[in-house]
C-alpha cells in the first residue's frame, strides 16, 4: 500500500463519515426516517443498495474460493435463488409494498390474528435480532480478518475493530440514509475494482488459452471450467447431484423464497409499489448478470498460480512439531516423518491443523492451503499502485456497507417487533432511534465475537442456508391460501432450525445412505437441505390438516390491503369488491423471461471470457429476447407511480 492507495482508502473513509454527518438530524426525526429513509427511495437507490449490500468483503473471497474447490458450477448455489428472485420482482415486491411494513416480522400480525401471531412477530423479531443478523455479520467480519491480515502489517482484529467502528460512525447518525447513499458510490467502486483486478490477473495468467492448456495437462480439473458439473460415468456424482438440488429445491425451500430481510426493507422504503418492483428487478440484473465474473475470473486465474497445497498424514502417527508450513510426526511403526510443500511460495503456503502430540490417521489432511484468501494474493502480486487502493477501499466499503445494513436491519426488528411493539408502546420516535443505535453497538459485538472463535466463511454459509431451509414454502404459501395460520409457520420454523441443527451435529456418520448427498457416509451441504426441506414441509402440511380454521373475518383486513392472488374463497366473499393484484399468467410470463434476462447474460458473459463464442452468441441471444418480454410483462403488471402505497 502506497500513499496513493491509503488516499483511496481516507477519501471514502471521508465520505462516510460527511453523509452520517449530513443525514444525522433528517434521521433522528422519527423511526421511518431511521429505518426506512420515509419511504421516498427511488428505484435505482433502493436497488443498487440492494446489489451493494448483497456485495460483501467475503463475496469475492467465497466466489473465488468455490470455483477453486469445486469450479464454476458451485455458484448455482447462489445463481438458483434468480427463480424465486423473478417471483419477487413480478409478485411478492408489490405484495411487501401494499402491506406498508417495516419488516417481515410485523407482516405476521397482519397476516394472522389471535395471540399465535403475536408471539409469533415476537419470536421473529428476536430470531432477526439477535441470530441471524449476528451470523451473518460473523462471516463478513471473519472475511474482512483475513483481508486485512493479508494486506497490512498490523493484526487483523485490531484491524477489523478500526473498519468496524468506521462503518457504525456514520450509520448510528444517519440511519437508513447513511446505509443507502453510501451504498451508491460503493457499488461503483466495487464493480471498478473488481473488473480491473480480473481483466489485470486474466492478462496476466494467459487468459482463456492458459486455462484450456491447464485442463488438457490435466494441472486443472474438467469440471472447473464447466458451467453444469459432470454427470459421471457410472451414475450420478455428488457434484451433479448437488447442482439438481440448487436449481430442484434451495430456491423454494429456504426462508427468503418471498423475499430476504434486506430486500424487503428496501422494498419498503421504496416510494410506491412500482418504483419497489423496479428496484427488484434492477437488484437481480446486477447481481446475477452483470457482477458473478469478475470474481470468477480471478478464482481460474488463481489456479495457474496459486496451486492448491495439502499435507497429508502417510500413516497413523502423532505429531511432534510445526514449524511454519512444516509437520514433523511419528508413525504408529516408530517412523520420524517431515511433511512439508515444495511449492511453497512466501505468501502461499499451507495452513496447519494439527498440535504437537495431536494423534492422526492414515491420510488424514494436516495442511493446505486457504483458497478463501487466494483473491487477497492475487490482489497484492497484480494491482498497480492507485488500483490496488481503490480495491482495497471497494473491499472496505463493501465491508461497512454490509455491516451498516445489518446492525440496521437488526436494530430494526428489534425496535419495531420487540420494544415498540411489547415492552414501550407509547415512547417518543427519538427515544426509540436512541434505542436502535445502542441496539446496533450490541449486535455488532455479538457479530465480532462469533467471529473470533470462527475460521471458515464458506461453512458458515452453508449452515446458514440449511438453518431455517424448510420455512419456504411455508412463507409462500401464507400469501396464496387462507388456510396458513401463525402455528403452521411456527411449526415449520421450529422444525427446520431443529433438523438443521441435528443433521449438523450427528451427520458425519450415518448408517443409512442420502446416495450422492452422503458420500463416505458423510451427509453434504445439499444433503442437510432436503432433509431440512422435507421434514419441515411434511410437518407444516399436518400442521395445516389438523388446525382449527382461522375465521375468515379476521383476515379481511390484510386482504384489502395486499389484494393476493390464490385461495382467498370465504374471505373474497366478504370483501367482493377487491380486485386481486395482477394475474398469475403474466407473473409467470415475467419471471421466465426474467430468468431468461439474467442467466442468459450472465452465461453469455462466462462463455465469452472462457473463448467459446458460439454458446456465448446464443445466450446473448436468450438474454436480449428475456429482457423484452420482462418490459412487456412490467408494462402490465407494475401500477403507475401516482397509485402510491402510503
Amino acid at each position: 500500500m502506497e500513499t496513493l492507495d491509503w488516499a483511496a482508502v481516507v477519501a471514502y473513509v471521508l465520505f462516510a463519515v460527511g453523509v452520517g454527518l449530513w443525514y444525522a438530524r433528517r434521521a433522528s426525526s422519527d423511526v421511518d426516517e431511521f429505518f426506512l429513509s420515509g419511504r421516498t427511495l427511488p428505484w435505482w437507490i433502493s436497488g443498487t443498495s440492494m446489489i451493494a449490500t448483497s456485495f460483501a468483503s467475503d463475496t469475492p473471497l467465497v466466489v473465488s474460493a468455490w470455483v477453486r474447490d469445486y469450479g464454476i458450477w458451485k455458484n448455482w448455489l447462489w445463481w438458483c435463488y434468480a427463480v424465486s428472485g423473478m417471483f419477487m420482482v413480478f409478485l411478492f415486491a408489490r405484495y411487501w409494498r401494499a402491506g406498508r411494513i417495516m419488516t417481515k416480522a410485523e407482516l405476521v400480525e397482519l397476516r394472522y390474528p389471535g395471540r399465535g401471531a403475536r408471539g409469533l412477530r415476537g419470536a421473529l423479531g428476536f430470531l432477526h435480532a439477535a441470530i441471524i443478523n449476528p451470523w451473518i455479520l460473523c462471516w463478513v467480519m471473519l472475511a474482512a480478518s483475513k483481508i486485512i491480515g493479508g494486506l497490512f502489517q498490523v493484526d487483523k482484529w485490531l484491524g477489523l475493530a478500526i473498519a468496524c467502528t468506521l462503518a457504525m460512525s456514520y450509520s448510528l447518525l444517519a440511519g437508513f440514509w447513511g446505509v443507502v447513499i453510501t451504498d451508491l458510490v460503493q457499488f461503483v467502486m466495487a464493480m471498478v475494482g473488481a473488473i480491473a483486478l480480473a481483466v489485470i490477473a486474466w492478462q496476466a495468467v494467459g487468459g482463456a488459452d492458459a486455462i484450456q492448456t491447464a485442463v488438457d495437462d490435466g494441472v486443472i480439473a474438467r469440471d472447473v471450467v464447466s458451467m453444469v458439473p459432470e454427470l459421471g460415468s457410472n451414475g450420478i456424482t455428488s457434484a451433479f447431484a448437488a447442482f439438481l438440488v440448487y436449481l430442484g429445491v434451495a430456491w423454494w425451500a429456504v426462508k427468503n423464497s418471498d423475499g430476504g430481510a434486506i430486500a424487503v426493507q428496501r422494498i419498503a422504503a421504496s416510494r410506491s409499489e412500482r418504483q419497489g418492483m423496479l428496484a427488484s428487478l434492477w437488484f437481480h440484473v446486477g447481481h446475477y448478470a452483470l457482477r458473478p465474473w469478475a470474481w470468477i475470473a480471478v478464482g481460474l486465474a488463481s489456479l495457474l498460480v496459486l496451486p492448491t497445497l495439502e499435507l497429508k498424514a502417510p500413516a497413523a502417527g502423532t505429531v511432534q512439531s510445526v514449524n511454519g508450513a512444516t509437520v514433523t510426526m511419528t508413525t504408529d511403526a516408530g517412523e520420524t516423518v517431515t511433511l512439508r510443500s515444495d511449492q511453497t511460495q512466501p505468501d502461499w503456503e499451507p495452513i496447519v491443523f494439527v498440535e504437537p502430540q495431536q494423534v492422526v490417521k492414515a491420510n488424514e489432511i494436516v495442511a493446505r492451503t486457504d483458497s478463501e484468501s487466494a483473491y487477497v494474493i492475487m490482489m497484492k502480486r497484480y494491482l498497480p499502485v492507485g488500483l490496488l487502493g481503490l480495491v482495497v477501499a471497494s473491499l472496505l466499503a463493501a465491508f461497512m456497507s454490509t455491516v451498516d445494513t445489518h446492525v440496521n436491519l437488526a436494530s430494526s426488528y428489534f425496535v419495531n417487533d420487540l420494544y415498540r411493539r411489547f415492552l414501550k408502546p407509547e415512547a417518543t420516535d427519538r427515544h426509540y432511534v436512541n434505542v436502535a443505535r445502542v441496539v446496533s453497538l450490541v449486535v455488532l459485538f455479538a457479530g465480532a465475537l462469533v467471529a473470533w472463535i470462527s475460521d471458515s466463511i464458506g461453512d458458515l454459509f452453508l449452515f446458514f442456508v440449511a438453518f431455517l431451509g424448510g420455512v419456504g414454502p411455508v412463507y409462500v404459501m401464507r400469501w396464496f391460501w387462507w388456510r396458513v395460520q401463525a402455528s403452521t409457520e411456527i411449526v415449520a420454523m421450529t422444525t427446520s432450525a431443529a433438523t438443521a441443527i441435528a443433521v449438523q451435529v450427528w451427520g458425519g456418520d450415518i448408517s443409512w445412505s442420502l446416495g450422492p448427498l452422503s458420500p463416505g457416509g458423510v451427509i453434504t451441504a445439499e444433503g442437510r437441505l432436503c432433509l431440512v426441506a422435507l421434514i419441515s414441509l411434511v410437518a407444516s402440511l399436518v400442521a395445516v390438516w389438523v388446525a382449527r380454521r382461522p375465521d375468515p373475518a379476521a383476515l379481511v383486513t390484510f386482504y384489502r390491503r395486499v389484494r393476493p392472488l390464490g385461495a382467498w374463497g370465504p374471505v373474497k366473499k366478504l370483501a367482493p369488491d377487491v380486485v386481486a393484484l395482477g394475474d398469475i399468467t403474466t407473473v409467470c410470463i415475467g419471471a421466465v423471461c426474467g430468468l431468461a434476462l439474467c442467466w442468459g447474460g450472465m452465461l453469455a458473459i462466462g462463455y465469452w471470457i472462457l473463448g467459446t463464442n458460439t454458446a456465448a452468441l446464443v445466450c446473448g441471444v436468450i438474454s436480449v429476447a428475456g429482457g423484452f418480454g420482462t418490459a412487456w410483462a412490467m408494462g402490465r403488471l407494475a401500477p403507475p407511480d401516482d397509485a402510491v402505497a402510503t
